[in-house]
């Protein structure tokens, strides 16, 4: 799949929002609670799986970023990386994923994708999401996991 304009732009505007929200955890700033707290909750709602990109991305590499699919979506020539197009589809799939693990309805997930989020390994939505990503994306889980939330410590679960 190609990202159009328009989703290049709203990573963009994500990638503007946790830039902010990680300078200001950085610098000492509040942390959650009021204004703070409400911005995350728009943003996780919007962009499942968001919040662990603000723990694992440093400040330089959400910046990056923020720049490269600003560059992406503005028609200027920016080259478009494969992450982008990776991480538009977790949201995609995480976003239903877990409205179904609410019991709400999920769009149109793939029924096998469905069955495999009701029971995840080790309890991991994420590990069915990134196993579904590189099958759609012909690349290794494992890569596709590292580019979009590099591993500060050796994960438990395996994909």
């Amino acid at each position: 799949m190609e990202l159009g304009v328009d989703e290049l732009r709203a990573l963009a505007r994500k990638y503007r929002a946790l830039v902010g929200l990680r300078a200001r955890r950085d610098g000492g700033g509040e942390a959650g609670g009021g204004e703070v707290t409400v911005q995350l909750r728009a943003l996780a709602g919007e962009f499942p799986g968001c919040l662990r990109e603000l723990d694992t991305l440093g400040a330089t590499e959400l910046a990056r970023r923020a720049r490269v699919v600003e560059e992406a979506a503005g028609g200027g020539g920016g080259a478009r990386e494969a992450w982008m197009v990776w991480i538009w589809d977790y949201h995609q799939l995480m976003r239903g994923a877990l409205a179904l693990r609410r019991g709400e309805r999920a769009g149109d997930l793939d029924p096998a994708f469905a069955s495999e989020v009701t029971a995840p390994p080790e309890g991991r939505v994420s590990v069915v999401v990134l196993r579904r990503l590189a099958a759609t994306h012909g690349r290794p889980a494992k890569e596709i996991a590292a580019a979009l939330f590099p591993v500060r410590r050796p994960s438990p679960y395996q994909l």
